[in-house]
């Protein structure tokens, strides 16, 4: 079985590792997985170089921008000019976008290395789509476990549901949702 743990930064490590722990079983893989926000009114700010980059970005992780607005429109045709193009120097948005990756994933990983459960870290740029992004790696990665925060950053939570319960309604894979604990 495939497990994918997906997290905003807010799934509380231990907990996270201690339920892939319990799920674990000889032979399994372990993903931890995050998707990062590029926000399509900072595409507009960047002018064209944006979102060429932006698009070199989503070719580099297999993905491309679903949003119907003018930077995604724009970026369509890019995808295919950049597919095999080397990138001579660091991007900076690159950059920063694996940076916060990393920091996301971080904890996690270093929780379930405790335990002795190997995993793989994987992030993917998203434009305002977390939910969608990470129901395509569960068919990607053919998980049969979502291992999930009670909780995210949404603005409007609650008003239009949160990533949580998009995933929790419409997953394929069964979900395991961690509850975070009370900050007193």
């Amino acid at each position: 079985m495939h497990i994918l743990v997906a997290t905003d930064g807010t799934l509380d490590p231990e907990r996270a590792a201690d339920a892939v722990a319990r799920w674990f079983t000889e032979g399994d893989e372990v993903t931890v997985f995050t998707a990062m926000d590029i926000p399509t009114d900072f595409l507009r700010r960047m002018g064209d170089s944006g979102i060429k980059e932006a698009a070199t970005i989503a070719h580099e992780a297999g993905q491309g921008f679903t949003s119907g607005d003018r930077a995604a429109q724009q970026m369509a045709p890019l995808r295919k000019v950049h597919a095999d193009a080397a990138v001579d120097s660091p991007s900076p948005v690159l950059t920063a976008l694996a940076g916060g990756a990393a920091e996301r994933t971080k904890p996690i990983m270093k929780a379930l290395a405790a335990r002795d459960v190997a995993a793989k870290a994987r992030w993917i740029t998203t434009e305002n789509r977390t939910a969608r992004s990470i129901m395509r790696a569960i068919k990607q990665y053919e998980s049969g476990l979502l291992i999930i925060g009670s909780h995210g950053r949404g603005r409007f939570e609650g008003l239009l549901g949160s990533t949580g319960t998009k995933l929790v309604r419409q997953s394929p894979a069964s979900v395991l949702v961690i509850r975070n604990p009370t900050k007193s």
